[in-house]
């Protein structure tokens, strides 16, 4: 059985950097920078930034980790499960994290629902027209069923 190819020190960082929860998540030209520990005041610095993490992003070995970094850090099917519900009982406008869920659902294969239905149902939930109209409704029902 062939060794798995390891990551060096800076890109095991890079990948660390890449996946937390500063500012640079899903930056992969400031986790580079810090990792690779690049000067930013010279000319051309951010464009061997740029490419340097487009080259680590394209490396298999480094996706893997990232991949596993992410779904030890909570993005997995039951994370975004419990987002969802949250999402769906808290009555707010959820359009971020519903356009979040599908597409990690999308990516897992995990609905077999058309994208533009999907799409439809976005929409409809986060239309500040059927949210106020749900509103006036919720209100009253509960002028209904406690007299409030």
């Amino acid at each position: 059985m062939p060794n798995k190819p390891k990551l060096t020190p800076k890109q095991e960082l890079f990948c660390k950097l890449y996946t937390t929860d500063r500012e640079m998540f899903g930056n992969g030209t400031q986790a580079y920078i810090e990792a690779y520990n690049i000067d930013t005041n010279k000319k051309g610095s951010y464009e061997v930034a740029r490419t340097g993490a487009y080259r680590l992003l394209s490396n298999d070995t480094v996706n893997t980790r990232i991949n596993d970094l992410l779904e030890s850090g909570g993005l997995n099917d039951e994370h975004v499960d419990k987002r969802l519900l949250f999402w769906i009982n808290q009555g707010a406008s959820p359009q971020t994290s519903l356009q979040a869920v599908r597409e990690y659902n999308r990516l897992k294969e995990r609905t077999k629902e058309p994208t533009a239905r999907i799409d439809a149902t976005i929409n409809i939930l986060t239309n500040p027209k059927v949210a106020e109209r749900a509103k006036q409704l919720d209100e009253a029902v509960k002028d209904t069923l406690y007299g409030e």
